[in-house]
């Protein structure tokens, strides 16, 4: 293919070591305005998308954090019953549907075959690989912190190493269709508490009490009960793609489609410390800002390490953007709702999103091509690795299914990748294209290495050292024979369950030593650095300081008090409490039933009329909800 007489970029690609697989200049379009084609019809029948329970749909429609419990007053802002999160080991996962892998997906494949598409995937098998090509396209950008207070303005502005960590997948072949899998990923999945917490999670913020209960290994197992049908997915397809996401929580006021993602994000020390996650659990959120026990450092550190990923799956799920748990495996902090268009400004500033999902998913598509093309109609194994501060992607591929002897090694090959921006006509840099709204040219190009196979191997090497989590030993262990055992007595998930999707484990800084354990080649252990240390005095002190708070709250004998209606109902003194409490029995007022008046002559409902009731309703004496303006002139 002819090289752009204009251009000299890809001259570089002429090297000793490489070979020129293609060259190719994408016109900017706009045919699909930043969105993929929404396949109408799942095959199969699904469950209905879940809806938020306990009055959490209002925090859809509010910016910002906001508190579960409001840490000056005391006050609740949601039902007291959201606070206490229950233990892992107690939840019943065998009896929720679980995750399935693109490969394994039955109508992801007939998808694919119906519409003549060439792959499949998942939003969990994709993001890595569209994370490492934004990496590529935008230069490797770095975030916007102009919201974030003075306590951050000397932090980091970069992903970090876990969200720039190489992406390994295998591409299964069946049928003239490659589904795309993530690679080595159960290993660590199964034994990552917030793996589990993440699934178990959603159902408590989706279920009502009673529901959820039913999850309990402590509630008897009606199997008759379960429903067997799948979770409710979105597929999407573009060029050459079928990509399913599963849709967690809707809420049809919200703009578009209503669709969102809940997100469970875990503390800094449980995300950093993770096997040390029940000493880190007492780790308090005590302030809205500041650099640490606060909503904005979690916020900064999911700009850092989870916005890039979580932009992608709403843009694959046609989503409206995400509702944020905050907590620490313990107890639930408080919820933030962040729109898509939020984290896409944290990401690319003023630029277009759908625009840069688009550039990268079509370059993603070209580029899948070249390396199912290496070896043929066979399942392959590659992984992509774009380097902090390098011009170019890697990419190593081999076949997933060889059956390797010392005469007949397993063949490699390395792929490398480069792209040149251009707007108006004229080369800028990938940072300063994202943030643009002006005509955008994309070139690229993919280069084969003529390396020897024991050089591509070292490099391979390399970029799976970059693969490797390096876990602290968890509070009481001291060597490897013990941190072995304890790995081998973590079990979250009691019975055999389905394949989970992998969550992210908390990482550590580059250029810390490790200590390696025979385990896996993916993991290492080592003592607790000092800054983890820090992190675990902290949690220790909070808490120290919850189980002091909660001894003065149960010798003052108060009750907890819920804001708003519907919450005062839950907690709302009953007419046998009636007499001591110094409230007087009014039967009804204005045809509306009302239980008892304060010494104020403030207005309680009755217990009986508050079964079923949505946030700031009320009822008359048939059961009937009543206008809201009435409502709010009797309780006020």
């Amino acid at each position: 293919m002819e090289v752009p007489s204009n251009r000299t970029f890809f001259q570089s690609q002429l090297l000793q070591n490489y070979t020129i697989l293609w060259i190719k200049t994408e016109v900017d379009s706009n045919r699909r305005n930043g969105q993929v084609d929404g396949v109408t019809m799942s095959p199969s029948e699904h469950k209905p998308i879940a809806q938020l329970a306990h009055g959490l749909s209002r925090v859809l429609f509010n910016p910002g954090v906001h508190w579960l419990q409001d840490p000056r007053s005391r006050v609740y802002n949601f039902s007291p019953w959201l606070e206490d999160i229950p233990k892992v080991n107690d939840f019943a996962f065998e009896r929720v549907t679980g995750f399935v892998k693109s490969s394994q997906d039955c109508d992801l494949h007939t998808l694919a075959k119906k519409y003549n598409r060439s792959f499949t995937g998942s939003t969990s098998s994709l993001t890595g690989l569209l994370s490492h090509i934004y990496f590529l396209v935008s230069g490797d950008r770095e975030i916007d912190l102009s919201p974030l207070s003075r306590a951050f303005v000397h932090e980091a502005t970069t992903f970090t190493p876990g969200q720039r960590m190489p992406a390994s997948v295998i591409l299964n072949y069946k049928d003239g269709v490659w589904s795309i899998d993530s690679d080595k990923a159960n290993i660590l999945a199964e034994k990552n508490v917030l793996s589990w917490m993440g699934t178990m999670l959603e159902k408590f913020l989706t279920l009502p009490d009673l529901e959820f209960k039913k999850l309990l290994r402590a509630a008897p197992d009606l199997s008759d009960d379960h429903d067997s049908r799948r979770e409710a997915y979105r597929y999407a397809m573009s060029d050459n793609f079928v990509m399913r996401s599963q849709l967690d929580c809707l809420d049809p006021r919200l703009p578009g489609t209503g669709v969102f993602d809940i997100k469970t994000r875990a503390a800094v020390p449980i995300r950093l410390d993770i096997l040390n996650y029940e000493e880190n659990s007492g780790y308090l959120i005590k302030t809205l800002t500041g650099a640490l026990e606060s909503f904005e450092k979690e916020y900064y550190d999911l700009i850092r390490s989870a916005f890039l990923k979580y932009s992608f799956q709403a843009r694959i799920g046609n989503m409206d953007g995400v509702l944020v748990a905050y907590h620490n495996t313990a107890r639930i902090f408080g919820f933030q709702y962040i729109p898509l268009e939020e984290m896409e400004a944290r990401l690319y500033g003023t630029g277009d999103g759908a625009r840069v999902f688009t550039k990268c998913l079509r370059l993603l598509e070209c580029v899948l091509k070249e390396v199912v093309g290496v070896y043929g109609g066979q399942s392959v194994r590659c992984t992509f690795d774009k380097r902090d501060h390098f011009n170019h992607l890697d990419i190593f591929v081999e076949p997933a299914d060889w059956d390797e002897t010392p005469e007949m090694p397993c063949p490699i090959t390395q792929l490398e990748v480069q792209v040149e921006n251009l707007l108006d006509n004229q080369p800028v840099r990938g940072s300063t294209v994202v943030g643009s709204s002006r005509p955008w040219l994309l070139q690229w190009s993919v280069s084969q290495s003529a390396a020897d196979e024991s050089d591509i191997r070292e490099n391979l090497a390399y970029s799976q050292s970059r693969q490797l989590r390096a876990l602290n030993f968890p509070a009481g262990v001291r060597t490897l024979a013990e941190m072995e055992a304890y790995w081998e007595r973590i079990n979250f998930g009691g019975p055999k369950v389905a394949d989970r999707s992998t969550s992210e484990i908390g990482g550590s800084d580059e250029g810390e030593q490790t200590v390696s354990l025979p385990l896996s080649h993916l993991l290492a252990f080592r003592s607790a650095p000092p800054e983890i240390e820090r992190l675990r005095k902290l949690a220790r002190e909070g808490r120290d300081e919850t189980l002091r708070a909660e001894a003065e709250e149960a010798s003052s004998g108060r009750r907890k008090v819920v804001w708003g209606l519907a919450d005062v109902f839950e907690v709302a003194p009953t007419r046998a409490d009636s007499a001591e409490a110094g409230f007087e029995d009014v039967g009804e007022l204005d045809g509306v039933s009302i239980g008892e008046l304060d010494e104020e002559g403030a207005p309680w409902l009755s217990d009986e009329s508050c079964d079923n009731l949505m946030p700031h309703e009320v009822v008359d004496n048939n059961g009937q909800r009543i206008d809201e303006s009435l409502a709010n002139k009797l309780i006020t």
